[in-house]
């Protein structure tokens, strides 16, 4: 977990760095999207707030289904998977695409975000080829969603809710 959550966290810092770098840097780039679209995907809206509560409506009864206890270690997880989604969200969802998108084209832009989302997971979390094409799979549906919606909240809710299901508790700490 903690492998998998500084790299995104150095890659978050690495991609907004140098996507504020390019977009002030007094000239047109060309292929950045203003980042007046990031902030108005980031408005909350009223069904952003009925997704999230009906989200963790599904967790709090998944945890009550399985006769799990909902402790503070359980709610910092469901943070963790919140900010996470976030952060993947915005760096292979957002910025990597458009910083790829003048070398390769839209779609291969997107083609190259999401492997390199997938074999992060692959990397980080150890995940088997087969998981790992499944998350290749699911970040091209979200790159579709956010391209279709143009709604960057909506997708990270969406990753959300995909990543709670596959990991719904907190890794068991290792024993020495």
């Amino acid at each position: 977990m903690a492998r998998h959550g500084l790299t995104i966290g150095l890659l978050l810092l690495l991609a907004v760095g140098l996507f504020l770098i390019l977009e002030s840097s007094g000239e047109e780039p060309g292929f950045l999207r203003p980042m007046a679209v990031l902030a108005d995907g980031l408005q909350v809206a009223r069904h952003h707030l009925l997704i999230l509560i009906g989200l963790i409506g599904f967790a709090l009864l998944y945890w009550r289904w399985r006769r799990m206890v909902v402790s503070r270690r359980v709610l910092a997880w469901m943070g963790y998977l919140g900010l996470i989604s976030f952060a993947e969200e915005l760096v292979f969802r957002f910025i990597a695409p458009q910083l790829l998108e003048t070398a390769l084209g839209w779609t291969w832009a997107v083609m190259v975000s999401n492997l390199v989302f997938a074999g992060l997971h692959y990397f980080t979390l150890r995940w088997q080829w087969v998981n790992c094409i499944a998350v290749f799979l699911g970040g091209l549906g979200l790159s579709r969603l956010f391209e279709v919606s143009d709604d960057f909240a909506l997708i990270v809710l969406v990753h959300w809710f995909f990543t709670f299901l596959n990991t719904p508790l907190p890794p068991l700490a290792r024993k020495p």
